[in-house]
């Protein structure tokens, strides 16, 4: 017997049976929306990876910038001269606390009688420290040298140089704003015409600052002779205190000492000259001889040492040269206490806003 096979008709009915014309009108614009802002989002994503892309090969760096911890972070530093003597090693030294601070960082200080470091770099990288900071011009030779021999560590110098576009790189100060506002100043006080820079070592940040120096003499009094000597020592105190007190026998009145360890004891030897007033460096000086100390050039080095680690940490240490000055507030002036006029110190904030603002040319 046959079995019987039935045949079931499918019909099609239209979605827009069941719900009706208008809504599916509506439901198609509502995909439709959908669409078009999930296309938004993506172009936003999109942009926002090329900006954040872009921003890391110009980073913009403050004095007090935000960086997470990490307690495996390893930094040493090496600097001529004293940690205790009121002088760059001890700003230096200061600067390696606070990134022992901020980052709860494993720390290491080398303080040298000369800047023949390479031994003492290579020591450090060898042992395994992320980041090794030089605090000197001097020690550029050998931090490039032992910088190819490590690829994999990061080398800080903290003075004026280009970098080596890897893992070598550098922090330093815009230092011709403040020659030029030291020269300007000692132009404004002296009696005798005559005025005096005097600085440890001829490195490119320093020669900077001693051609910006001259400039703002002549600028504020051109009948005004500037006298500069570099000494070659940060440390020979003997040496600065013979050159300082040359200068002041020759008619010299006022000096600008920028020499760390030998500057602080020129400082305090010319002093004792009468109608001679002096100009201090890195810390305030004051208190060395009250009276006949005009100001001091504050500089934050401090920070400017902290911001290498950031940097590094952040990923963004990309072995070039990055230069703060006024404007980022890692230079500053320690107060005049009477020294200056109120004619004076206004007309010394009138420059002093001219130089931070780029009215008045301070490159090289």
């Amino acid at each position: 017997m046959r079995s019987r096979v039935r045949v079931v008709k499918i019909v099609e009915i239209p979605f827009n049976k069941f719900i009706g014309v208008e809504k599916v009108t509506l439901l198609r614009k509502a995909i439709m929306r959908i669409q078009s802002l999930f296309k938004q989002m993506t172009l936003v994503a999109l942009a926002l990876v090329f900006a954040i892309s872009c921003s890391r090969s110009t980073p913009n760096v403050n004095s007090s910038p935000e960086a997470s911890t990490s307690s495996s972070f390893k930094v040493a530093l090496v600097v001529t001269g004293s940690k205790d003597k009121n002088s760059w090693a001890q700003a230096c030294f200061e600067g390696l606390n606070l990134i022992k601070d901020k980052f709860n960082a494993q720390v290491d200080f080398t303080g040298l009688d000369n800047e023949d470091g390479e031994a003492t770099l290579r020591k450090y990288a060898q042992s395994g420290y992320d980041l090794v900071i030089a605090c000197s011009g001097g020690y550029v030779k050998a931090a490039e040298k032992v910088a190819q021999e490590f690829p994999r560590t990061k080398f800080a110098m903290v003075t004026t140089y280009p970098g080596n576009n890897q893992n070598l790189g550098a922090v330093a100060f815009r230092s011709g704003e403040v020659g030029y506002l030291t020269g300007a100043l000692a132009a404004m006080k002296t009696k005798s015409n005559k005025v005096g820079y005097i600085v440890g070592a001829p490195y490119p940040v320093y020669k900077e600052e001693e051609a910006l120096f001259r400039r703002g003499v002549k600028a504020t009094n051109p009948s005004v002779q500037a006298s500069t000597a570099f000494l070659n020592t940060w440390i020979d105190t003997d040496k600065a205190i013979k050159v300082a007190t040359d200068m002041v026998a020759s008619g010299v009145d006022v000096l600008a000492i920028n020499a760390d360890q030998a500057g602080l004891a020129a400082l305090k030897a010319v002093t004792q000259k009468p109608g001679v007033l002096v100009i201090g460096w890195a810390k305030d000086q004051y208190e060395v001889a009250p009276g006949k100390v005009l100001t001091s050039v504050l500089q934050d080095i401090p920070n400017l040492v902290l911001n290498v680690a950031v940097l590094t940490q952040q990923g963004r240490w990309e072995g070039k040269l990055y230069k703060f000055g006024l404007k980022e507030k890692i230079y500053d002036f320690a107060p005049f206490r009477g020294t200056l006029t109120s004619q004076e110190e206004e007309t010394f904030k009138t420059i002093r806003e001219a130089v931070t603002t780029g009215q008045i040319d301070v490159s090289p």
